[in-house]
């Protein structure tokens, strides 16, 4: 049967309202916004919005996300890392590789999604590797996966950034694909396709929908029923990129990716049952 999908939240989708002038949010009062108001349960973090913040703060950000059952699932660093750089580059690269993994740990965050500064020739794809499975090596204690982005250079086009993903090797690597860098390739199905086999999370970007409720950009259902097709069963972050209020808009989101999973278990249990009126 097809694996259920579970849909998050990134709290960067509402730094509107840790920012607005009446009655903003605390940072540790998202879990409940995103539980209650939103009815999601999973909250992602962009690492800037922990700039600052103590061991104590990270407590107790994770503590209510489990109290109201909104978990903190995964650690995204704002800033590409320089993993194939010059040597000082590149152990500034692999220490903050290791920060973040403390950090994630400290939440109860599963993974770390980063971004890497351009790779732009095998060698440095070779590079690169070679320093992530050092880094590997030593955040494994933290029980956190790391999770590549495609961004820049080589990894822009999808299948280097697998051919990275297998270089480095292991079950604590994987790729975190997104909607918007899916759309912007050219061939949205054909991107998600490639990459949605070596996710454990990807990025639904959410632009906004217009008044007859579409989304703006491409189509939430034909992305659902892409990776349906490719077995895709793990985690959908949802992020807003639009203007204004982000709240409204994600809400809708949950609603339209709801449905399309809905219809999909529904599908599923129907070949299901044809299967096993099949074989008897």
């Amino acid at each position: 049967m097809q694996a259920q999908m579970l849909i998050a939240v990134s709290a960067g989708s509402m730094r509107n309202l840790l920012t607005r002038a009446k009655n903003p949010l605390a940072l540790h009062d998202l879990p409940t916004f995103a539980r209650e108001e939103l009815d999601l349960r999973g909250l992602n973090l962009p690492s800037d919005l922990l700039a600052g913040k103590s061991l104590v703060e990270l407590d107790r950000i994770r503590d209510r996300a489990d109290r109201v059952g909104c978990p903190c699932l995964m650690l995204v660093e704002t800033d590409a890392l320089d993993i194939a750089g010059a040597d000082k580059a590149q152990a500034a690269a692999m220490d903050r590789v290791r920060k973040l993994a403390t950090a994630a740990n400290r939440l109860g965050c599963a993974f770390v999604g980063v971004k890497l500064r351009e790779i732009g020739s095998p060698a440095q794809m070779d590079r690169a590797s070679l320093a992530l499975r050092a880094a590997l090596a030593e955040v494994d204690r933290w029980e956190v996966n790391l999770l590549l982005q495609p961004h820049g250079g080589l990894l822009e086009k999808g299948d280097p950034l697998v051919e990275l993903v297998k270089k480095v090797g292991g079950f604590r690597i994987g790729a975190l694909p997104s909607f918007q860098h899916a759309h912007d390739s050219g061939d949205m199905k054909d991107m998600l396709r490639r990459l949605a086999p070596y996710a454990q999370a990807m990025i639904a970007q959410v632009r906004g929908f217009d008044a007859a409720g579409k989304h703006q950009g491409w189509s939430m259902e034909a992305a659902i029923d892409t990776l349906r097709a490719v077995g895709f069963g793990n985690m959908l972050s949802l992020e807003y990129t639009g203007k204004g209020d982000a709240t409204k808009h994600l809400i809708r989101a949950r609603e339209v990716l709801g449905e399309a999973l809905k219809a999909v278990a529904i599908e599923a249990e129907e070949d299901l049952a044809a299967e096993e009126e099949e074989a008897a």
